[in-house]
Parts: C-alpha cells; sequence; structure tokens
C-alpha cells in the first residue's frame, strides 16, 4: 500500500512538473469552459457552475487522493477540479464585472486550496485573488501587499523549488506588478519588471504568454505615450495571435492599435482595426468591450469631422453602456454627444445631454466628468451669446481640471476662455488665458519630449546591443580564422586517407545513381508517358508468360499431376475504348488534357486492385484482366463494373461517360487451352471492341459485346493464319457465341482483313 501512495506522489509530481507554461484540464468540460472564457464568459460560467451542482466533491481519503486529476466516474469530482472549476467561475464573474462574486468565488477556492493542502494551487489562486483586487476594484496597496505575500511563500516553499510550474509563478507575479507599476505611472519601476518578467517567459517558452506579454508591454508603452515602441510590441503580438489563430487576442490587438493610431492621427488604420475589434465582439456578444470599440470608433469619425457617423456609434455604445449600467461610462458617453452636437450647432440636444452627463457625475462623484461637464458648458454658453455666464462656467472647470490635474482639459478650457474674454473686448484676460494656454502647451510639449528622449535612449541602448553583437562576430571571425590555418596542418597530413575514401564512396555513389538511373529507365519503360498506368511494352512483356502459365497448369489437370481443376489461372479480359479521351485534347486544350488523363490514370490506379490489373493499351483503350475463378460470371457484369468505374470519375469533371468494351476469356477455346496465343486472344478482343464502338454509332451510350466459345468447338476450326477471319466464320457457324448490351443484329464480313459491321 505504502508502495502505491509513493508511485501516486511521483506521477502527481512529474505532471504538476510537466509544463510550467500552460494549465492542463483533464476534465474536458473544465477545458471547454477556460476556452470560453475570452469569447463567452457567460457560457463559461454557466458550464463551470453546472459542473460543480451537477457532481458530488469526493471525501478525502489521503495526501495523494486529493491530487488525483482523472475522473472516470462522472458523478463526482475531485478537490483539484473542484478549485479549477472555481477559479474559472470567478475569472468569468471579473469578465463580467462582478467583482463581488468573483472575490467570494476565489475565496472559496483558496479556502478549499488550503484545506486539501495543495500548494501549488493555493498560490495560483492568490495571483487570481489578486489581479481581481486590482481589475476590478484597482486596490493597488491590498493587491501589491498580496503579491509581496505569494512570492514570500514561493521562496519559501521546498517542494516548489522541485518544479518548474514555481517559474509560471513568479512570472504571473512580476507581470501583476508591472501592470499595476504602469497604471501608478512608475514607468521606469514597470519596464525593470516587464525586463524580468521576459527573462522567465524565455524559459516558459509558451506561444500564447508570448502574445499575452507582448500586448501587455504594448499597452504599457501606449499608455505612456511610447507610441514607435508601442508599435512594434503590439504589432508583433498580433502577428502572433494570428499565427495561433488565437481571435480574442487578435481583437485585442485589434483594439490597443486602433486607439495607437488614433492617437497618432492616422485615422484610416485606426479605423479598420477598431472595426476589427467591434465586429468579433459584437459577434460573440461582449457587450464591454464592444462598448469601448464602438465609442472608439465614433471618436475617430468625430475627429474625421463625419459628425452624424459619430452620433450614430456614440448612441449604440451608449444602449450598451445603459444595459451594462455603467454610469461613469454613461456620463462620459453623454458628454460625447453633446459635444457633437455642439459641433452640429444643435445646441437644445447639446444642452440636454450635457445636464444628464452633469447628473450623473454629481450621482457618481466623478470629478473628471464633472469638470469636463463644466468646460462644454462654458463652450455652448459662448456659442449663444451668454458671455458672462461662459466665462464664469469656464473658470469653474478650469479649477476644477487643475485640481485633478487634466492638462488636456485645462488645454481645452483656457482657449475657449481666451475667446470669451475677447469677444467681451476684455483683451488683458484674454491674452493672461492664451498665455496660460501656450504655457500648459509647452509643459505639455515638454513631457512629449522627454518621452521621445527615452524612446531615443532605448534605441541608442538596441544600436549598442546590436555594435556588441557586430563586434562579437568579428572576433569569433577572427578566431575562427586562426582555427582555420592550425587545421590545414591537420588536414594536409590525412588528405590521402580522405581521397581514397573519397574515391571509394564516389564510386559506391555513382554505381547507387546508375542502379537508380536503371530503375527508372526501366520504369518509364512499362508505363505510359501520359496516364502514369502499364503500357502495352508491359503487357506484351507479361501475357505471354502469364498465358503459358496458365496453359501448363491446365495441361497437368488434364494428365492428372494436379487433383483440382485449376480455375483460379482462368483469366478474364475486357477491352475498353474510353471516347473522352479522343476529343479532350482538342476541346479543353493540351495542357488540360494531359493534367485529365494523368488525374484519369491515378484514379484507375486506386481503383483497380490486385490481382486484377490494367493496362493503357493504346491512345484511348485501356486493357482490364482479373481472375475468371466462376465459370458462370455473367459478361454484364464486368461490363457493367467497368462503366461504373469509367462513370465515376467522368461525371466528377463532367466529361461523356460512353465506352466501348469488347470481353473475352482465357482459355478461349475451352477444349484447346493452348490453341488460342495472347496476340490471337489481343485480336479477338479488338473486334469485340470494334463491334461496341460501331454500335454505339447506332445507340447512343455505353455499349459491349462478349465473344465466347461453345464447349464444343473443335480447335481445328481457328487453326490458320488469320485469327479474325476464324473468328467470323465461328460466329457464322455458331461455335462462338455472341452476347451484348445492343439489340442489333451483326453481319460479320470475313473477306477483309479488318472487320466491319454492316447493319
Amino acid at each position: 500500500m505504502s508502495f502505491r501512495c509513493g508511485l501516486i506522489s511521483v506521477i502527481v509530481i512529474l505532471i504538476a512538473s510537466f509544463s510550467a507554461s500552460a494549465k492542463v484540464y483533464t476534465t474536458p468540460i473544465l477545458a471547454d469552459a477556460n476556452e470560453l472564457l475570452q469569447t463567452s464568459p457567460e457560457k463559461s460560467l454557466e458550464i463551470s457552475d453546472r459542473y460543480i451542482k451537477q457532481r458530488r466533491l469526493t471525501e478525502k481519503k489521503g495526501a495523494s487522493r486529493v491530487h488525483a486529476n482523472d475522473e472516470t466516474d462522472h458523478t463526482v469530482r475531485t478537490p483539484l477540479n473542484t478549485i479549477n472549476a472555481l477559479q474559472i467561475k470567478a475569472q468569468a464573474y471579473s469578465l463580467l464585472s462582478d467583482s463581488e462574486q468573483a472575490l467570494n468565488t476565489i475565496k472559496l477556492a483558496e479556502k478549499l486550496a488550503v484545506e486539501n493542502g495543495l500548494t501549488y494551487t493555493i498560490l495560483e489562486t492568490r495571483l487570481l485573488h489578486a489581479k481581481f483586487y486590482w481589475e476590478n476594484l484597482k486596490n493597488s496597496a491590498t493587491a501589491l501587499k498580496m503579491l509581496d505575500n505569494i512570492d514570500a511563500e514561493i521562496e519559501q516553499t521546498q517542494s516548489l523549488k522541485r518544479t518548474k510550474q514555481v517559474t509560471f509563478l513568479q512570472y504571473w507575479s512580476l507581470m501583476q506588478r508591472a501592470v499595476i507599476e504602469s497604471k501608478l505611472n512608475n514607468d521606469n519601476q514597470a519596464e525593470k519588471l516587464f525586463i524580468k518578467a521576459k527573462q522567465l517567459l524565455i524559459s516558459i517558452d509558451d506561444l500564447s504568454e508570448k502574445i499575452i506579454y507582448q500586448l501587455t508591454l504594448g499597452r504599457h508603452y501606449l499608455r505612456h505615450s511610447h507610441y514607435d515602441l508601442a508599435l512594434d510590441r503590439l504589432l508583433s503580438g498580433y502577428w502572433l495571435a494570428v499565427e495561433n489563430e488565437d481571435n480574442a487576442q487578435i481583437a485585442s490587438a485589434n483594439y490597443m492599435l486602433a486607439n495607437l493610431f488614433e492617437q497618432r492621427k492616422v485615422f484610416d488604420k485606426a479605423l479598420e482595426h477598431a472595426t476589427q475589434a467591434g465586429e468579433f465582439y459584437e459577434r460573440y456578444q461582449r457587450s464591454r468591450p464592444l462598448a469601448k470599440a464602438l465609442t472608439l470608433i465614433a471618436s475617430i469619425y468625430e475627429q474625421q469631422n463625419r459628425y452624424n457617423l459619430a452620433l450614430v456609434h456614440y448612441f449604440n455604445a451608449l444602449d450598451q453602456e445603459s444595459e451594462l449600467k455603467h454610469v461613469v461610462r454613461s456620463a462620459q458617453l453623454r458628454l460625447n454627444i453633446a459635444r457633437v452636437y455642439l459641433q452640429l450647432y444643435n445646441y437644445p440636444k447639446s444642452e440636454q445631454y450635457l445636464q444628464q452627463a452633469r447628473l450623473l457625475a454629481q450621482q457618481t462623484g466623478n470629478d473628471v466628468i464633472s469638470a469636463e461637464t463644466q468646460i462644454l458648458e462654458g463652450k455652448l454658453e459662448l456659442a449663444e451669446g451668454r458671455i458672462d455666464k461662459s466665462i464664469t462656467t469656464l473658470q469653474a472647470g478650469l479649477i476644477a481640471s487643475s485640481r485633478i490635474g487634466k492638462i488636456n482639459l485645462q488645454l481645452m478650457g483656457e482657449s475657449i476662455l481666451s475667446q470669451a474674454f475677447e469677444k467681451q473686448n476684455d483683451y488683458y484676460n484674454a491674452l493672461l488665458s492664451q498665455r496660460r494656454y501656450e504655457q500648459l502647451f509647452a509643459s505639455q510639449q515638454e513631457k512629449q519630449r522627454k518621452s521621445n528622449v527615452e524612446v531615443f535612449k532605448q534605441q541608442q541602448r538596441m544600436l549598442e546591443r546590436s555594435l556588441r553583437l557586430e563586434e562579437m562576430e568579428r572576433q569569433q571571425f577572427e578566431n575562427e580564422k586562426s582555427i582555420y590555418k592550425q587545421q590545414k596542418i591537420s588536414l594536409f597530413l590525412i588528405s590521402v586517407i580522405v581521397l581514397l575514401i573519397t574515391f571509394l564512396v564516389r564510386r559506391h555513389t555513382v554505381a547507387k545513381q546508375l542502379q537508380s538511373r536503371l530503375s527508372h529507365l526501366r520504369s518509364e519503360l512499362y508505363t505510359h508517358p501520359r496516364s502514369g498506368l502499364r503500357n502495352l511494352r508491359m503487357l506484351n512483356a507479361r501475357l505471354p508468360n502469364s498465358l503459358q502459365q496458365s496453359s501448363a497448369n491446365f495441361e497437368q489437370w488434364h494428365l492428372g499431376e494436379i487433383i483440382n481443376e485449376p480455375l483460379s489461372d482462368r483469366l478474364r479480359f475486357g477491352l475498353f475504348e474510353a471516347t473522352f479521351l479522343k476529343h479532350i485534347y482538342l476541346q479543353q486544350g493540351y495542357q488540360q488534357g494531359l493534367e485529365i488523363e494523368r488525374q484519369f490514370g491515378e484514379y484507375l490506379k486506386e481503383q483497380v486492385c490486385k490481382p486484377a490489373r490494367l493496362y493503357h493499351f493504346s491512345d484511348a483503350m485501356f486493357l482490364y484482366i482479373e481472375p475468371n475463378s466462376r465459370l458462370n460470371g455473367e459478361p454484364k457484369q464486368l461490363a457493367d463494373s467497368i462503366q461504373q468505374l469509367m462513370s465515376n470519375f467522368l461525371k466528377e469533371h463532367q466529361l461523356d461517360a460512353a465506352v466501348c468494351i469488347g470481353m473475352a476469356e482465357y482459355p478461349f477455346l475451352p477444349r484447346a487451352y493452348t490453341a488460342i496465343n495472347d496476340q490471337e486472344l489481343i485480336d479477338i478482343l479488338l473486334m469485340a471492341t470494334n463491334a461496341a464502338r460501331l454500335n454505339s454509332k447506332q445507340e447512343p451510350g455505353s455499349q459491349w459485346v462478349h465473344l465466347s466459345a461453345i464447349d464444343a468447338a473443335p480447335a481445328a476450326s481457328f487453326a490458320c493464319d488469320n485469327i479474325r477471319k476464324a473468328c467470323i466464320q465461328g460466329i457464322d457457324n455458331g461455335l462462338v457465341k455472341v452476347q451484348s448490351s445492343s439489340s442489333i443484329e451483326f453481319n460479320w464480313n470475313p473477306d477483309h482483313d479488318f472487320d466491319k459491321n454492316v447493319i
């Protein structure tokens, strides 16, 4: 029993160490739920919740049992899979902006992990806990404190140090720290954390994590206006996501690229990426990101002065935000709508939406929206000619903007205030406002300049690394050159041996090449150049031997040397003419004709299986040979099979499926097995095929003719130099039986070397 427990523990450690990058769900239900997180969190929540409710938790039976991740009984769930399901539920709640449920669910998962002593799962769950605190509550202090505790536990846990998954925990912790520091505007600290995370990412070696890293770093650069670096990272993440066919990450990359191009005033590219992101979120009914994408598209249209389109998208975004009950974003959208109406000189509508935005801002206590509302109200009052009221409102808005540190709002407010003073003929205050505007603009430009300096320094560091790499490559070249000089002496000493070995290898290679060439030539010799089937030359080489062997077996049976009649040595022949090959080159051209004939040859190779065989007899004629162990086999069966074989191919290519078939058996004479040789048998087949061809001119469609000698046919009747003449005489005398698919009667003319069908 102790050995079994030890074995299970070893297996658990191996499974835990197998991958540090991708979480593996052995339960397909949970794997599906995890895959649906980014595209349909509602469905993911439903699946994971149903999994927990429909299964009962297994009882704890020892340390090794709780780690088991295989559930052959579909009515139970292990503690580990239960925690996985709770983690998925918590992530789904977080994506659906239900922060309270997300935190409660992840706390339940953490409690269950602690009760079962799952060290790695405890830390993994706590990392998710810290992530939810930050993403949903924006509580950076609590999130960073939780990450500090997690890092300390990772360092103190000896069991984790033996596994590769500790790398993933450390990487995840660093990425969360970097995101928080970036949001807190600690640019340098965030970049240091991103660099450390990248070093761990190399050892993780997972494409999905690389995509997330590139997009997260690109978002950081975009947030801090490092546009060149942001473009590089976002494009890298975008193409990695395309390569990995990760549609959710592609949409995320499209949205961030649209933001980047919108800020850089490249509106056509911004609109292209924003539209692609919006289409994805609309297809998967992701209301929250869809609203953001619609707002971005509307902002782009607004900056392009396409105000009607901007209003349409702002209203669509407002509908989404109203359903989600996001008061702050709804207030911001109403501000945007009011601003557009102001541009369209629709002052009543603009004032209406400004009042709605003001009320929502007062409800939420959002200072940014309140300040922007006051500035827009001041602009509206100025447009309506209420200059004194406009100045008062603008000054209040500027005070609020200065208090919260929104430079963009201050710039807009000072510009409008200067215009108001100027209309009031108060040029002194107008000049003061203009100077304050210029000072703010200069400070903003200085900040942008510093940002550009940082980008330049980053590029400088990259250039220095490139130069160092070139210097290392030059040194490597010099070292290799020195080694090469030393090697020349050694090479001279062993040159004789090398030459001898080379000579022997060369002879072996030449012999092998000649053998290969001989095999290739032999293959070409016996292969039809267009269809790739065995040709007439192969038929002439093999058919006589095959018939001689069959004749020898029959003679041995007659002499009593073998007991059973060798029925398996009987052969049935079908010579058929593929009519379409006569016209395909004239109708469709040489190249198309070659391609169809090649496909036809490959098709026949696949369909004709041993012991049957097929030969390309002439341009449009093929010879089919198969064993005829059943003496009572009807010729119509063979004709139907050949016709069906042709029809399956020709109907697919929309070609004429008509075929003319001539059939006979070997031995042709039941009492004289060796009386008809291979060439004479082929002549009989040609007669039958020609009769079928002539018959097809009178009756449309496929035709077949079967010739067979009667059982009492004497060999002397066929002992002449002209087998066709002898065969026609046999038909006239009733020694040769003719079966045909047609009801037309034939008159065979024996006086001409080439048989003609007189109807």
